[in-house]
């Protein structure tokens, strides 16, 4: 049983069901907001609630009270004709006649609609079935051709599962619901008149604004499945996003506080390079500019997909014209951060190319300093060092034996010098000065000084990497000897059994008379020629003739 309830209407008191009262009160409302943005509009809709309360005291006089929902819709039914209350829709009227006349089929079923999501016939949000309403084809059909570009694979068509989602998922932030009766009227392209008003008004007098298209049991638990996975998706992707979120805004912070050059416990557990690396980080301005316009971007499609997620269950509205800000602040927010990112990447790239300099040459002079103390510890002196790049070496020893240290140096600048001499102490005699050599190029010798200050030299045989007066005597000598063991087929059996290029060189009568003998190696000879850029010197021996 209804329950009845007594309105005040225009200062007359009248006995109403609750159903009744419910499609009076939104036949009236959809009249105003109908004739609201339209010339003499509110005019028209008063008219109209004056029109209403004459019927209603009609039926009252009639004894015909309480009103049901019955009356109300003969009430509407009895409201004056377009012509008279709406002229814009007489118009309508005789443009579709002249329409039928002359238009193809496309303009026929499309002109005269909007596009709307259908709220009365949705699987999802009712995009495809407002895409059915608006080209007048089954929504069975749409839905089982948006389903194939999906997953089949049709032939010369390459569209993916994500492309389909991502274009519903627009399509659904784009398209508005029909919710009005103005709007279902225009979705499915009839003429906005007051009788096409009404008679929409009065379909929905059930509770519902327009039957809702009842599925099956199982259809339903396909609907309700199809919803939960597409939500879950969406919150996954929200989810993420607003992962990325928390690690921008909180990453340029985090890099601000813990990697600073100032921080004890990183200065003791870094070295210096890695310390200025994420110091450059942590207080570079494209850090923070790319970081927030980032930001922004991720926030805008968090944004977006908790709009979606709402609409997919039905409490959301349709952004419009808001869409295409969204998507503009989104776009150039991307932009910025890429191009941040492009320029924070490329002064990253200056800075460790800085870094990474100094790290080299640092690691150079500690190196130098090794293999130059390396020197003292053996007696030798460093007299020249003129664009030298080491001055020891171990490895390519003549014995095969890779741990052997000997002196090196190379380089491919022209000017390079590189002299390192000893003094020693000795009887006095007539002495010979032994060593292996090795180079790539004409000018290195061992010299001598006796003790009237002569110099005695002896240049290098330039063998390059290969061969070696060393490695042929040892090689003659396991051909005579199958035999040999030890040291000489070590010698011959060294770089793959071809050698490094190691000779030995003698300097003969070095008459020592003060007991002081100084001695070295260079590659510079007294004629000054040097065209090459490596050489090598050990094992030297100073041995007593007389």
């Amino acid at each position: 049983m209804k329950k009845n309830i007594t309105i005040n209407f225009f200062g007359t008191l009248y006995a109403i069901d609750e159903d009744a009262y419910e499609l009076l009160n939104r036949y009236l409302g959809d009249m105003k907001r109908y004739f609201s943005h339209k010339d003499g509009g509110e005019e028209i809709a008063d008219d109209i609630e004056h029109r209403v309360a004459e019927l209603m005291l009609e039926l009252k006089n009639d004894g015909r009270e309480p009103i049901d929902i019955e009356l109300v819709k003969e009430i509407i039914g009895r409201i004056g004709n377009p012509e008279e209350l709406d002229e814009a829709s007489g118009e309508g009227e005789d443009g579709s006649t002249a329409g039928h006349r002359g238009r193809e089929w496309f303009n026929e079923q499309v002109s005269k609609k909007r596009l709307y999501c259908n709220p009365n016939d949705k699987l999802l949000c009712g995009v495809l079935s407002g895409i059915s309403c608006y080209l007048g084809i089954d929504p069975v059909w749409i839905r089982l051709a948006v389903v194939a570009l999906a997953v089949l694979p049709i032939p010369f068509i390459s569209i993916s599962f994500w492309t389909v989602l991502i274009v519903y998922i627009v399509l659904a932030l784009i398209i508005p619901e029909a919710k009005t009766p103005e709007e279902r009227l225009r979705m499915h392209g009839k003429p906005v008149t007051i009788e096409n008003l009404n008679e929409e008004i009065v379909n929905g007098a059930d509770g519902t604004e327009r039957p809702v298209v009842k599925h099956s049991g199982f259809v339903q638990v396909l609907i309700v499945l199809i919803k939960a996975i597409l939500i879950f998706v969406l919150a996954s992707m929200a989810f993420g996003f607003f992962a990325f979120l928390a690690v921008i805004l909180f990453g340029a912070s985090f890099f601000g506080m813990i990697f600073n050059v100032h921080n004890p416990v990183l200065q003791h557990a870094m070295d210096s390079d890695e310390l200025m690396m994420f110091d450059a980080i942590a207080n570079n301005g494209f850090t923070w500019v790319s970081g927030i316009a980032l930001f922004v971007a991720a926030l805008v499609i968090v944004i977006l997909i908790v709009h979606v997620i709402m609409r997919i269950l039905g409490k959301g509205k349709s952004l419009g014209r808001m869409l295409w800000i969204y998507l503009a602040i989104f776009f150039v927010s991307l932009i910025v951060g890429i191009s941040s990112l492009v320029g924070f990447g490329m002064e990253m790239e200056y800075k460790s190319d800085q870094i990474d300099q100094e790290y080299r040459e640092q690691r150079e002079q500690r190196r130098n300093q090794e293999e130059i103390d390396w020197l003292t510890a053996r007696g030798w002196d460093l007299v020249a060092n003129d664009h030298v790049n080491g001055y020891m070496k171990r490895g390519e020893h003549y014995s095969g034996d890779h741990r052997r240290e000997y002196i090196d140096t190379h380089s491919e600048h022209p000017n390079m010098l590189y002299t390192v001499e000893r003094t020693i102490h000795i009887a006095p005699g007539i002495y010979s000065l032994e060593a292996a050599v090795r180079t790539n190029g004409e000018g290195p010798e061992i010299y001598a000084f006796d003790s009237q200050g002569t110099r005695h030299t002896s240049p290098f045989p330039v063998c390059h990497n290969y061969g070696g007066g060393i490695w042929e005597e040892a090689t003659t000598l396991l051909k005579a000897d199958s035999t040999l063991t030890g040291t000489m087929a070590h010698i011959a059996g060294a770089n793959e059994g071809r050698g490094h290029g190691w000779s030995r060189i003698r300097i003969e009568n070095i008459h020592i008379t003060d007991s002081i003998i100084r001695y070295g190696v260079t590659n510079r000879s007294t004629s000054g020629c040097w065209n090459g850029t490596w050489f090598s010197a050990t094992d030297f021996k100073l041995e007593k003739i007389k």
